[in-house]
């Protein structure tokens, strides 16, 4: 097997040139596309495609993203609003239940890692092997590296277990803005139903408001100003107008 770090969430997936492996994972997130519409696109290039979904306790992953530059609350489709990137995941976790797809929890993956991806390769029809837990190969050998969270790309010297470490220290959760933490908890009340997550979590911290999306934390923006660097150099220095913004 052989494999893409991580997708562009922007891009619809892509396979490496020169990959000649019989088999391909792909790990990607939903943002630009939901689930759905990437099974599409790799079905309609030829591929045969074994879809795996992974979830999370929602709110813990609104926290996550919002601490990450690439989890941009922005107005464009490479940057869309936060909300409408859960609405899409909403929509592919509804696609996978309707169509069998396997759907395993971060947390229950954590706390028995080996149990978990034994039960993913009996769901894929793949084999078992051990260097699924002790991580052999050498991040360079894979397909496509670009991207990749840097707390995994620090842990590929150890095994799986190692790098998890204790999953029970659990700190606090957040800040989330108040009025996204009450969208999320009543917009995705079955799923929490369904997958046993608790209605509401102690833990959260809560700041006034809502995240409202912005086109200047939107890479869009980047872009154009860069097309124009004087424009671009008085925005960054806080000068002279934005007109960057589209109509």
């Amino acid at each position: 097997m052989d494999g893409v770090l991580d997708g562009d969430t922007d891009i619809i997936p892509l396979i490496p040139p020169g990959t000649n492996a019989p088999c391909l994972w792909y790990k990607t997130t939903i943002s630009s596309f939901t689930l759905q519409d990437q099974l599409a696109c790799l079905e309609d290039a030829g591929f045969e495609v074994k879809p795996l979904l992974m979830v999370r306790d929602i709110r813990k992953v609104w926290a996550s993203l919002a601490k990450k530059d690439y989890g941009r609350d922005g107005v464009t489709a490479e940057d869309p609003p936060l909300r409408l990137r859960f609405r899409r995941f909403r929509d592919s976790w509804e696609y996978a239940q309707a169509h069998d797809i396997p759907i395993i929890k971060f947390e229950e993956f954590l706390a028995d890692p080996e149990k978990i991806l034994r039960q993913c390769c009996t769901q894929l029809s793949l084999d078992w092997d051990e260097s699924m837990m002790t991580w052999p190969k050498p991040i360079k050998d894979l397909a496509d590296t670009r991207h990749g969270n840097a707390r995994f790309r620090e842990s590929r010297e150890v095994d799986l277990l190692t790098a998890i470490g204790n999953p029970s220290q659990q700190g606090e959760v957040g800040p989330i803005p108040a009025e996204d933490l009450q969208w999320l908890e009543q917009y995705f009340t079955d799923f929490n139903e369904q997958l046993n997550y608790p209605a509401h979590l102690p833990e959260i911290v809560q700041i006034p408001g809502r995240s409202v999306p912005s086109w200047d934390v939107s890479r869009r923006k980047k872009w154009r100003l860069q097309q124009k660097p004087l424009r671009y150099l008085l925005s960054k220095l806080g000068l002279g107008s934005d007109d960057s913004r589209p109509a």
